[in-house]
Order: structure tokens, then C-alpha cells, then sequence
């Protein structure tokens, strides 16, 4: 009885968290310079209406963190560094992840102009490892049985902005095996879309499920967010995803398919 109440008081200290952590996103949201959408938007060569339906706003200095009625909640909220007790990003897209019921339980910012591109925040409750982006729509991938999973968040923004949805992307390189318990649920199975480098190698070994399909992009780009930049290829990749989600739903294999590009 007492592990039973210790786990309801758990799920209700994260809800009342991430509730907290999703009105202080939405006040950054508001209050941020809404021309570095566009900017991004230019930058990754995905559509606008992606980027302001994910809710991707710019920080450009540290200060814009601080509204005052969230100043305490900081840190929780995994925006504090550690090592010198400032705030993590500053001059970066910041791109909020959500749990299955579209609050953020994440963030990472994202730049082009340092080695490390992506830096995530940490909180209480979010496990980076046993997390992917895109939960919000893991109720509606379950409903209608298929899941397309990419390596990297640019990777899913830019599919999702071709029209498709029940787009996912792990957050960093480990494999959660909590997620794959998740996606091994899918009645029909799992499309997976690995970037063509050592990572993706290893991905290709560890992104297993009962049934899955692999999308292989063209040997000259190294991940699908890169083919998509390259306006040649666009309803190419389109045809070779919707051929996959109609054979994952249609001919119900089990086992995994392989399905390279022309």
C-alpha cells in the first residue's frame, strides 16, 4: 500500500512540475522574438508553420531566462549550470519536449555556431535516455499502429513538416529500452530512418522491434534531414515513406524490410 501511494505521489509531484515548466515556456514563447523563427526556419530549410506549431523560440541572452516569478524554479527546471551556476543558453533556438500530454518535461537548445550544437536541460523528472521527442503524439502513433523514428530532432521537425505525423526522434544516441517497450506496442510496426555514419551503423543493430522497416537514404547525405534540404529529392522521400507506412499497414509482415532509395 505504501509503494502504491509513493508512486501516486510521484506522478502527481511531476504533473504539478511539468504544469509549472510549460506556463513558464509558453511566457518565453511570448515574449520572444518571433523574426528568429523565420531565421530558423531558413536555416534548416523547414517550413514556418513547423517551427511556430513545435513552439521553437530564440534566447538570445541569458537574461530573457530570468522572469522573475520562475526564479526559484530555475534550476528544477534544469536551465542552471552546475559548474558555474549561470544559465545554459544563450544565442540558441530552444526547442521544448513534450510528454504525451503536450506538457514539456524538456528542452534543448540547438546552434550552428558551436561544436556542440545541442544542449539539453536536466530535470527531476525527464530521462533523457527513456525519451523521445515527439510523445505528444505517441497516443495517436499507438491508435493508428506505425511510428517513424529518426536519429536527431531536425530530422523529425523536417518529415513532420512534409505533412506526415507520429514523427519521432531519440533524444541523444543512447538507446532507451523504455522506449522501445513503447514503440514494440505498434500493431503494425516501427519505420526507422538512420543516419549514414558510425552512429547510425549502431543504430541499425539496436533499433530493434518485432517489425520494422528501414528507410535508407541516398549514399551522398548523411541523414535525412540533409536529403530534405536538397528540394530534388523532396517528393522523392515522400513517395519512399508513404510506400513504407503502406506496406507496414497493409501487408503486416513480421521480421524487418529494408528499403533503399533510387
Amino acid at each position: 500500500m505504501e509503494s502504491i501511494l509513493n508512486v501516486e505521489r510521484v506522478i502527481k509531484e511531476r504533473k504539478e512540475f511539468r504544469e509549472k515548466f510549460t506556463d513558464y515556456v509558453n511566457k518565453l514563447y511570448i515574449r520572444s522574438n518571433k523574426e528568429k523563427q523565420k531565421e530558423f526556419s531558413d536555416l534548416r530549410k523547414i517550413n514556418l508553420d513547423t517551427i511556430v506549431e513545435s513552439g521553437i523560440f530564440y534566447v538570445n541572452e541569458p537574461v530573457e531566462l530570468m522572469i522573475p516569478e520562475y526564479i526559484t524554479l530555475l534550476e528544477q527546471f534544469g536551465l542552471i549550470a552546475s559548474a558555474n551556476n549561470k544559465p545554459i543558453y544563450s544565442q540558441r533556438w530552444v526547442i521544448p519536449i513534450r510528454d504525451k500530454d503536450n506538457m514539456v518535461q524538456a528542452l534543448v537548445g540547438y546552434t550552428n555556431k558551436a561544436d556542440e550544437r545541442y544542449v539539453y536541460s536536466t530535470t527531476d523528472f525527464y530521462l533523457r535516455g527513456d525519451t523521445l521527442y515527439g510523445e505528444e503524439q505517441l497516443n495517436q502513433a499507438i491508435k493508428d499502429g506505425y511510428a517513424v523514428l529518426t536519429e536527431g530532432i531536425t530530422d523529425a521537425l523536417h518529415i513532420r513538416s512534409l505533412g506526415f505525423s507520429n514523427i519521432f526522434a531519440n533524444c541523444g544516441t543512447r538507446r532507451g529500452n523504455i522506449n522501445f517497450l513503447r514503440l514494440n506496442r505498434l500493431k503494425y510496426g516501427l519505420i526507422r530512418i538512420p543516419d549514414r555514419d558510425i552512429a547510425g551503423d549502431k543504430t541499425k543493430r539496436t533499433w530493434i522491434t518485432d517489425k520494422y522497416i528501414t528507410l535508407v537514404t541516398p549514399p551522398q547525405y548523411k541523414d535525412s534531414d540533409e536529403v530534405l534540404k536538397d528540394e530534388r529529392y523532396i517528393e522523392l522521400f515522400k513517395a519512399y515513406l508513404n510506400e513504407a507506412i503502406r506496406i507496414m499497414r497493409e501487408e503486416q509482415f513480421i521480421g524487418d524490410l529494408e528499403i533503399n532509395f533510387i
